[in-house]
């Protein structure tokens, strides 16, 4: 009887310590959207990170899964959304910025104090504003000791908010989550948070926040927002392409016999790769061969027409650490003849130098001094720290597939013509313009003021296909006075301008206005010569 009490009170005794050990609730619990497929195994330490193994304080930090109806009155007036960003992708050792931004319910905003206060500017009919403050943390300042609250000023772990000039501002609580670790600090209606990227695994990973507000015994959450990130070995970069007279670079369709511009703009919104030396290797896949540069800017001409695969190969050598150096001794060779053969070096260390000579160190042993036997040297090889700098070198890599066609390369305006009254009810001029390259199909011409800033009128038509490119256009002006002409000739590919001043007169031939400058000028030396000889 006495045995069966005794396994009895085991069997509870397990079962309550089961029970507590289930109660206990850890970070990892409380993930919005739970554990994510891709974080399975270990992950390295984030530096500054806890692991999400660490108790939770629920008591303090109630924990609500999506779809619990204690959301919808965790806020006065309506819903908190939070808006989680970053600037994604990151090369790996880079750091990686996490942006989160408050949206309050309309009509709700916060002000410089902290507090979130009713936005007095704002219509809203159906609601009086009774009380001027949402949340009003201001008050709590007076029940305050310098900076010791009678409120609780603690993380979910345990451990205490940092010190910070504005924190009775900091009325919210940031809980970051990813790769099974965590990360907690406070702030007012955003927070930033930056990680370096040298322990996280490449790959796509998942970043979660919890927001709390502040309260008196324990903290309220007013939203969650998660958000994928990229982590890559690769250099993120984006080349954007473009050539004078191309009508759409989108379509990846260029012209012959015109420079095409290659700009190429690497993502690197943390300067990681500031102090790194990078280089731009090129290849057009015309059977130009590759070229390389230290200008992210290039150009090339293709002179034939067709399909062209292009590829870019981006090179960064980053300064950093170097690895320890192993000595590496190798196995003695004996030599018979007094002839020095040069070393062979080994580096175990993956460093990559920008000088790769080595030092070496030579051990000498002679044999006996005897003139009928030859000398026998015994040499080891022995491997010391390069006398260079160590780099890390990272590779960024771009591909595209183009076409190249014929275009219009040039448009010149070559007459301008006076249409006789008979002919025309307003004033107009005959431009005949020439090109030069392909066909037009259409022809659009823009009217502007004088200053070419205020654009009067536009006229758009399409071009009879001939043999040769030379169009004559009838454009209508609304009376006397200067003008300036845009003309654009353009076919499916390509688009050419060309632009001119002209003065509209009643009647008469339309003079260009360096024309008309150059009578003014005579005029204004004539009238000085008068002055001249009548002060005389």
């Amino acid at each position: 009887m006495k045995k069966d009490l005794v396994l009895g009170g085991l069997v509870l005794l397990s079962l309550w310590l089961i029970s507590g050990i289930q109660a206990v609730k850890r970070f990892q619990d409380v993930r919005f959207h739970g554990k994510q497929s891709n974080d399975q195994g270990h992950h390295s330490q984030i530096r500054g990170w806890s692991p999400d193994r660490n108790t939770w304080d629920e008591q303090l930090y109630p924990a609500w899964k999506a779809g619990d109806a204690r959301w919808e009155n965790c806020w006065r007036g309506g819903k908190v959304e939070a808006l989680l960003t970053s600037d994604s992708p990151a090369l790996i050792g880079s750091n990686i910025t996490f942006a989160v931004t408050l949206r309050f319910p309309r009509c709700q905003k916060e002000n410089d104090d902290g507090d979130i206060v009713y936005d007095r500017k704002c219509r809203n009919d159906s609601f009086s504003y009774q009380d001027q403050y949402v949340y009003n943390w201001t008050k709590w300042v007076d029940d305050c000791n310098e900076g010791n609250c009678t409120f609780i000023n603690k993380f979910p772990d345990g451990r205490p908010f940092p010190p910070h000039p504005d924190w009775r501002r900091r009325n919210f609580v940031y809980i970051f989550q990813t790769l099974d670790q965590f990360y907690s600090l406070t702030g007012r209606s955003s927070a930033v948070l930056s990680i370096n990227t040298t322990n996280i695994t490449a790959g796509t990973q998942m970043m979660e926040v919890s927001v709390y507000r502040r309260d008196h015994r324990r903290h309220y959450p007013v939203a969650k927002a998660s958000a994928m990130y990229i982590v890559t070995e690769q250099i993120p970069l984006y080349v954007n392409i473009s050539q004078k007279n191309d009508r759409n670079s989108s379509d990846k369709i260029f012209i012959k016999d015109s420079p095409i511009t290659f700009d190429v703009k690497l993502h690197d919104p943390s300067h990681y790769l500031a102090k790194a030396a990078v280089s731009f290797n090129w290849t057009f896949g015309d059977g130009s061969g590759s070229f390389v540069s230290n200008n992210p800017l290039s150009s090339h001409t293709y002179t034939l027409l067709g399909n062209f695969s292009l590829n870019l190969t981006v090179k960064a050598a980053i300064p950093g650490p170097c690895k320890p150096v192993t000595p590496t001794t190798f196995i003695p060779t004996t030599y018979t003849s007094s002839t020095t053969t040069a070393p062979v070096t080994s580096n175990s260390t993956g460093n990559s130098t920008d000088l790769p000579f080595t030092e070496t160190a030579f051990v000498t042993t002679e044999g006996s001094n005897v003139t009928t036997a030859p000398t026998t040297e015994t040499t080891t090889h022995i491997q010391t720290t390069p006398a260079a700098g160590c780099f890390i070198d990272r590779y960024g890599y771009y591909k595209a597939n183009i076409r190249i066609v014929d275009g219009i390369v040039e448009v010149n305006i070559v007459e301008m013509t006076n249409v006789s009254p008979s002919e025309a009810q307003k004033s107009s001029i005959d431009f005949v313009v020439a090109c030069q390259g392909s066909i037009p199909t259409d022809a659009c011409t823009i009217i502007s003021d004088s200053t070419c800033t205020i654009p009067q009128n536009e006229v758009c038509d399409e071009v009879v296909t001939t043999d040769e490119c030379l169009v004559t256009l009838r454009r209508a002006f609304t009376g006397p006075g200067t003008y300036c002409v845009n003309i654009t000739l353009g076919d499916d590919a390509s688009l050419a301008l060309a632009s001119t001043l002209v003065s509209v007169s009643e009647v008469g031939t339309p003079v260009p206005v360096k024309e008309i400058l150059i009578y003014l000028g005579l005029v204004a030396v004539i009238i000085v010569a008068v002055g001249v000889l009548l002060s005389k």
